[in-house]
């Protein structure tokens, strides 16, 4: 996944949550513009605790596989939503 994928999909999380970037500011303590600029791929000039801990809030968790590996089960169903 690219960076900036990565953004758009913690955008995509936050809005199913009915969650504004205020929202989340308040719920994370990370202001809203870093939190504008991790959802539209600027995440080199954001730490990674923050992505983190935004995710954790949002239900989700960093993952690692090797590159080119297949798509796990659950995210080939996660494509199809």
């Amino acid at each position: 996944m690219e960076l900036q994928e990565l953004g758009l999909e913690i955008k995509a999380l936050r809005k199913e949550r009915g969650w504004s970037q205020e929202q989340l500011e308040t719920y994370s303590g990370i202001t809203k513009r870093t939190i504008s600029k991790i959802e539209n791929g600027f995440l080199e000039e954001v730490g990674i605790k923050k992505v983190e801990l935004i995710l954790d809030l949002l239900g989700q968790e960093f993952s690692l596989r090797p590159k080119g590996h297949p798509k796990t089960f659950e995210e080939l169903l996660d494509e199809r939503k």
